[in-house]
């Protein structure tokens, strides 16, 4: 079942300039300016309403699009080496292009050479997204498309979790996590990841794509969670992370449940768990998971 990415992305966004911003879009722009003045406001509004497409349209879509997509495959391959700064560049490029099956074979090829799924979750599509991130950030790539390329990431993502799962461990009894983007934010590719890993080392595992706060909280109260994760895209949804804990702290089945946070906003302020009430952070997957064994001992 086939899901065109870029067209839903498209039909569905506004038909606004500021929607569609770009360093290279001058040439209309009455001004002499490839920027507005309020470019900062555009993008804050354009990250808000995306919010509702994705949980409404998209996302559901995808979800629905890949539950009967084919797995990614492993071969014997001796491929050690992880991606280079040009493979992971290049991969981040087909995610944007045009070809939607482009970014699907390239991560095929990697593991027919012989590359792990781990590797390519932590040494490909995360730096990937990151550097979306930072095309996005400055200018450098239109919002539409940035979108379409992260959205691409988290197909691949639940596309590589048969391969992934395959060397699962025994499952953990009565441990259960719950996996979230704050509130009003689309950091959602690490939500996928880390969900993944938990999964894998025999957690039973949650997640709230695209969840209102609203929604958030009614599943905490609904059920028994032994840690909730929160992952936080940038500093612009540092107070709402603060006042979702507060709510999870008073709203959760669990009274001690232990909250972590992750995501890219980490690299800057490491220790942003103590000023938003969590129990900890974690830079990638693999220490998210590291962090639970800890906390419960396991």
């Amino acid at each position: 079942m086939d899901f065109n990415l870029m067209a839903a992305v498209r039909s569905a966004l506004p038909k606004k300039k500021y929607w569609l911003m770009s360093s290279g879009d001058g040439s209309s722009d009455p001004a002499g300016s490839s920027r507005y003045s309020e470019s900062n406001d555009n993008k804050d509004a354009c990250q808000a309403s995306l919010m509702e497409i994705l949980e409404t349209q998209i996302i559901p879509s995808l979800l629905a699009a890949n539950e009967f997509a084919e797995p990614f495959y492993s071969t014997d391959g001796a491929r050690t080496a992880l991606p280079t700064e040009t493979e992971i560049s290049s991969f981040a490029d087909l995610c944007t292009g045009l070809d939607e099956n482009a970014p699907d074979l390239f991560v095929q090829g990697l593991m027919t050479e012989g590359l792990s799924s781990e590797a390519i979750f932590l040494s490909l599509l995360a730096p990937a997204a990151r550097h979306l991130g930072y095309l996005w950030d400055e200018d450098l790539c239109d919002f539409s498309k940035v979108t379409v390329g992260l959205l691409r990431m988290q197909k691949i993502t639940m596309r590589l979790g048969s391969d992934f799962q395959e060397k699962r461990k025994s499952p953990l009894e009565g441990m259960r996590a719950l996996f979230a983007p704050v509130p009003g934010s689309q950091h959602t590719l690490g939500v996928l990841m880390v969900s993944e890993f938990f999964r894998r080392e025999g957690w039973q595992v949650w997640m709230e794509l695209g969840s209102s706060e609203e929604k958030l909280i009614s599943a905490v109260k609904k059920d028994w969670f032994q840690v909730i994760g929160l992952s936080i895209g940038s500093e612009a949804h540092v107070e709402s992370l603060t006042d979702t804990i507060r709510l999870i702290r008073t709203s959760s089945a669990n009274r001690d449940v232990k909250i972590l946070i992750g995501g890219p906003i980490l690299a800057i302020t490491p220790n942003l768990f103590k000023e938003v009430g969590a129990d900890g952070a974690a830079g990638d997957a693999v220490s998210a998971v590291a962090l639970a064994k800890n906390l419960f001992s396991l």
